[in-house]
């Protein structure tokens, strides 16, 4: 083979190399993430109500996609989200999500389903009676990562649930029949390793 032929046959051949290379670095798989988050609304609500409350999450993820468990408690204020008649609302909540980025590392816009269930107990205005009942949900939300400060992360998210079950509440006269939907806004503060 002449020198001519061998030197653009090389370059071929290494730019070949190198554009595979690339290729298959793009392609690999990031590493498992884990990370953890606080929600504001249930801590701010429950402050409202007199009681503590809280809500947080781990979660663990690969490439662009996040496995969230979820566990919350809320003690809604008099009169929020509780029709006349009930006092003392209280939620506690366990869910499974799962979330999809469209950005690598977790950071961004993002969207997510899941399950939940319910835990609810309401009281009575009028009475000491308390109702108790439990609800399967599905879930859906969006939010966006927005990296802060090192691993430190904020988290605007909303999400709408849909009750799979809603019986109907009679206390000392008053009677609530759960919306089948309901809509949430919030922020988390989130920790990723």
């Amino acid at each position: 083979m002449n020198a001519h032929r061998l030197l653009p046959t090389l370059l071929c051949l290494a730019s070949f190399a190198t554009a595979e290379a690339s290729d298959s670095q793009e392609a690999a798989p990031e590493r498992v993430a884990l990370g953890a988050e606080l929600d504001l609304l249930p801590i701010a609500l429950s402050a409202a109500a007199g009681q503590v409350g809280g809500s947080g999450n781990v979660w663990v993820g690969l490439d662009r996609i996040r496995l969230r468990a979820v566990g919350s408690y809320i003690a809604f204020p008099l009169g929020f989200l509780t029709p006349s008649g009930f006092a003392s609302r209280e939620l506690t909540v366990a869910a499974g999500i799962v979330d999809y980025f469209f950005l690598p590392r977790f950071q961004g816009p993002w969207i997510g389903a899941g399950l939940e269930y319910w835990w609810n107990e309401v009281g009575s205005s009028a009475s000491p009676e308390t109702a108790s009942w439990s609800s399967g949900v599905f879930t859906v939300g969006t939010g966006f990562v927005w990296p802060i400060w090192g691993n430190l992360y904020l988290n605007p998210w909303a999400a709408g649930h849909l009750l799979l079950s809603r019986p109907e509440v009679t206390l000392h006269g008053a009677t609530w029949t759960p919306a089948p939907l309901t809509a949430e806004v919030s922020l988390k503060i989130g920790w990723s390793f």
